[in-house]
């Protein structure tokens, strides 16, 4: 082995604490490379291979009773590999389990099988027999929760009559990766399931025979989607067809693609500030190995070494950290990668994982992680090129503090240790300004994860406490006429009663167009309102429209523009409406317009799609019988139920997630201040031993160097919380789509729990210094150099 490359192994032996900090941050920089990419791509893998093998659909169309023979029309479309007409229909659950009535979105089976689009895939059991009208398939989550296996028996009530099917087998679907109920914003498995039943048996319970309510087509890859769409609408629209829908529009694929989305902004953003840090690190760290064995560089090159030779020395050295970074990094971002991949699977019932182990992937972490620890090299190895062996063999001049505000600091009256430190500071610029970065970037991690738990609750207490103010909303499965809501201000515990209805419709403006839910509410609502800016409750205009901020954004108007209106219910008029307001929400694109002008907007017969209800707690379960008996029932909504899910929903994820942000900040304050400490204590301690020798205790020794840290941990902080503010305002804007936005708030606890616990980190590494400094030998640090 070369000398040099001896010499390598012995620096790594010797600065092993300083080489592992800095291999630590290396590794978190490849980790959420690997962690994110990976997780990434599996996920988009799977939902590909998934879509594939089962076939999933590619447009979507409701009608109210369409017949059958109108498929062969569908089928004949340019552009159509297939098309299936189906019956779907909600029914209600009758489980002693719920007080509070669950609901079941019905499907029926193809008719020969297993063939046909979305398919079933089947964790347990069998299908229904076609032939059977007692069986049933249901979704996963929805027997996991309610403890059901093939054989079991389950009461549902189908158009009003009770009826309990066996269980045949529980299967997944492509189609409902993420089963959300009518109204409901996060998937809740014990009030909301799936089921398959034969096609015979479920048309015979809603009267659809020769029949169908449903629609899904798969297309050619070279067809048009929107001129399929339109000619599917053009066939639907005497059968009281609501529009269809791309497969980019379908609830359970658009809630996962954001989701995808989300993933790719963090694999965006964090491993770029791990690289950042840890060239700072290496550039730190070498600069003073250099520094240190300057003479040793002088006589290397008076034998014979070249400069590019001893430069090559330093730049092995650096990637030999490099490559152990890389090693944990790789080994650390494939667990966790899998983890996150295994979570996701799981949270969006997945039937399996295709978890990528791309090469590529791990030989662009390893080429950009060791690029970026040998540019934090290039600087103090461009400082061993231009030395001249007599000038490296030449001891350097002492440092010059003179300049560096010695008068200042005696009219401050500053101790003579505390003089030391600010002159250390002062005296390498570029070195304290690199660990108030690094330390800086440690705080922002930490403040751009952080500020989500402010921005939740904020969320939650605008959706829904101050707009939806109802305890139970209940959705009727088909429009019901206006005298519906009379009947439900019967029920028993029912205290009011506020109609709504929802029309699917087209709000276009020039040339930009978004499909949305027009909701109609009485001219002064009380219990599901709209609020302005301020959070205000907004009466409903006479005529115009009430749009969200995020739908006018999207649509480029402004209060007091035209909108063209397209309703896909009914008669299909298109109206042009002002718009009268613009009010706050942040699910969903919102449109709000008064109940009356809604049905004259339409032209249709005035109806209702539902009632909010204020509930009497002391009478609830006799009110959930009663709801329960109702024919009119389709879904009812417990709002109290909804804002548990939601924040147990999102207490798992985010939980998760902010452990991985707190360790991998953790791990850069650690790297920071511990290499910043080591370089400290390396160039002071001939001063400490001196100052050991004149009678200062070990804790007086030590408070020098711990003073020095304690400035870097506190300038850092105010320059942590702005780039954690920058951090914070980018990933807002980058989680933001059309089915939910999140508000932007950073809590006063924030700044705080941020700056503790990288203060926290860099006591401990201080502390693991301080053993350095107890352990000091005076009279070998005293030692002249020869």
């Amino acid at each position: 082995m070369p000398p040099l490359r001896r010499k390598v192994l012995r620096d790594l032996v010797r600065l092993w604490p300083q080489a592992l900090a800095i291999a630590l941050v290396l590794a978190a920089g490849v980790a959420t490379m690997i962690l994110g990419n990976g997780a990434f791509a599996s996920l988009s893998d799977t939902r590909t291979r998934y879509y594939e093998s089962y076939r999933f659909a590619d447009v979507f169309a409701d009608v109210t009773r369409a017949p059958l023979a109108l498929l062969d029309d569908v089928r004949a479309i340019d552009g159509v590999l297939a098309a299936e007409a189906r019956v779907v229909q909600l029914a209600l659950l009758d489980l002693p389990s719920l007080q509070e009535p669950g609901a079941m979105l019905l499907v029926s089976l193809p008719e020969n099988g297993a063939a046909g689009l979305n398919r079933l895939h089947l964790r347990q059991g069998r299908l229904a027999d076609p032939g059977s009208s007692r069986e049933v398939v249901l979704s996963e989550g929805f027997a996991t929760a309610h403890g059901l296996r093939p054989g079991m028996t389950l009461a549902l009530v189908l158009n009003g009559q009770r009826r309990e099917l066996t269980v045949a087998g529980i299967a997944l679907s492509p189609e409902f990766i993420y089963a959300l109920g009518p109204g409901e914003m996060m998937p809740d498995p014990r009030r909301y399931g799936i089921g398959w039943l034969p096609r015979q048996a479920l048309a015979a319970a809603y009267e659809l025979d020769g029949a169908f309510s449903n629609l899904v087509v798969k297309l050619t890859p070279s067809a048009s989607v929107d001129w399929v769409i339109e000619q599917v609408d053009r066939l639907t629209v005497p059968y009281g067809g609501t529009g269809a829908t791309a497969r980019a529009d379908q609830t359970s694929h658009a809630f996962l693609d954001a989701e995808l989305k989300q993933l790719g902004t963090m694999v965006k953003v964090l491993p770029p500030i791990f690289l950042l840090v840890a060239a700072m690190l290496v550039n730190m760290t070498l600069s003073r190995l250099v520094t240190l064995e300057r003479e040793q560089i002088g006589l290397l090159k008076a034998i014979g070494y070249s400069s590019r030779a001893i430069a090559q020395h330093y730049v092995e050295f650096v990637l030999a950290i490099a490559v152990v970074g890389i090693a944990m990094g790789a080994v650390a971002g494939q667990w966790m990668g899998a983890e996150l991949a295994h979570i996701y699977a799981q949270f969006f019932a997945f039937p399996f994982l295709v978890f990528s182990r791309d090469l590529g992937l791990f030989f662009l972490a390893a080429l950009v992680t060791a690029g970026a620890a040998v540019s934090g090299a290039l600087l103090s190895v461009r400082s061993v090129l231009l030395l001249a062996p007599a000038v490296a063999m030449t001891p350097p001049a002492p440092a010059d503090y003179r300049s560096q505000g010695g008068s200042l600091w005696r009219k401050l009256g500053l101790r003579q240790t505390s003089v030391m430190t600010l002159r250390h500071l002062l005296h390498r610029p570029w070195r304290t300004l690199s660990g108030v970065l690094g330390m800086a970037m440690s705080v922002a991690i930490l403040v751009a994860s952080l500020w989500s738990f402010a921005s939740i609750d904020r969320m939650i207490d605008i959706s829904f406490f101050r707009a939806e103010q109802q305890d139970v909303q209940m959705v009727f499965g088909q429009p019901e006429p206006p005298r519906a809501a009379f009947a439900a201000r019967a029920m028993p515990g029912v205290m009011a009663a506020e109609p709504f209805r929802a029309v699917a419709a087209t709000i276009s403006h020039r040339n930009v167009s978004r499909r949305v839910t027009v909701f109609g509410r009485p001219a002064m609502p009380q219990l599901s309102r709209v609020l302005d800016r301020d959070l205000r409750p907004m009466d409903m205009p006479e005529a115009g429209l009430i749009l969200s901020e995020a739908l006018a954004q999207g649509l480029g108007v402004r209060q007091g523009d035209t909108v063209t209106v397209a309703f896909l219910d009914g008669s299909r008029r298109t109206v042009n409406l002002p718009v009268s307001g613009l009010s706050v929400g942040y699910v969903g694109l919102g449109a709000s317009m008064e109940l009356g002008a809604l049905h004259r907007a339409t032209g249709g017969a005035e109806a209702i799609s539902g009632v909010n209800l204020l509930i009497d707690e002391n009478q609830a379960p006799a009110f959930f019988h009663a709801a329960a008996a109702a024919p009119e029932t389709g879904f009812l909504s417990v709002m109290a139920l909804t804002v548990a899910q939601f924040r147990a929903t999102l207490a798992e994820n985010i939980t998760v997630m902010i452990t991985v942000f707190v360790g991998l900040a953790g791990v850069i304050a650690v790297g920071v201040i511990y290499n910043f400490a080591r370089i400290s204590l390396s160039e002071q301690g001939r001063e400490m031993a001196s100052l050991r020798v004149l009678g200062f205790s070990k804790g007086e020794v030590a408070a020098i160097l711990f003073l020095e840290l304690a400035v870097i941990v506190v300038l850092a902080q105010p320059l942590g919380w702005l780039l954690g503010y920058a951090m914070a305002r980018a990933m807002v804007a980058a989680f933001s789509s059309d089915l939910y936005r999140v508000p932007f708030i950073i809590g006063p606890g924030v700044h705080a729990t941020a700056s503790l616990v990288t203060c926290a980190a860099a006591v401990l590494s201080a502390l693991a210094v301080r053993q350095r400094i107890n352990r000091l030998d005076l009279i070998e640090v005293l030692k002249t150099r020869e």
